[in-house]
């Protein structure tokens, strides 16, 4: 069974550890696949670059698990990742010296456009590649375990993400353009 490429967002929960990056980067590449996106070799480098920087940022400063979410727009390819902790992304000034530190240079510089913004888990934070349309529809999207509609993951006061149960608490709500920064 084929979907188009309006369907509703896909999310899924990674683990607080940061060996767990690489499965993270995998899981967008293949949904931005799913998607019927054509994905070249440049586009999937940047796509895994940008997707690892995200999610390491979160799971190595929140020391909890992210919700990654991947969307597709109708123009470009999102992805978001939500963590509890309240601080707005932004870049560092690391020195020339510094092992870390220039990871969200790298997502303003590659990135169509990328930002942070605060959310009821804690925030959110994305970036988004204008990627080509397969004309012809794409085949059958497969979930993987752990994945739940994108609007019923939720993250925890704690920092765990898990599908929501009681009361959740929203990671995506509607798209709003406002919050675009040009790269």
């Amino acid at each position: 069974m084929s979907r188009p490429l309006e369907e509703s967002p896909y999310a899924f929960t990674v683990p607080a550890r940061v060996e767990r990056v690489p499965a993270a980067r995998d899981r967008v590449v293949d949904r931005a696949r799913e998607l019927g996106l054509d994905l070249d070799e440049e586009l999937t480098h940047d796509l895994r670059l940008l997707t690892g920087e995200l999610v390491a940022n979160s799971v190595t400063h929140t020391q909890a698990a992210c919700v990654v979410c991947v969307r597709w727009t109708g123009e470009r390819l999102r992805v978001e990742v939500t963590d509890a902790d309240s601080t707005l992304a932004a870049p560092s000034q690391a020195l020339s010296t510094d092992e870390h530190g220039r990871g969200l240079f790298l997502v303003a510089a590659m990135a169509t456009a990328w930002g942070s913004q605060s959310c009821a888990a804690g925030k959110k934070t994305w970036f988004e590649l204008v990627v080509p349309a397969f004309v012809e529809a794409t085949a059958a999207l497969t979930p993987f375990q752990g994945d739940v509609p994108a609007e019923r993951a939720t993250i925890t006061s704690e920092g765990d993400a898990r599908p929501a149960l009681l009361e959740p608490v929203p990671i995506t709500g509607a798209h709003a353009r406002v919050e675009h920064q040009a790269a």
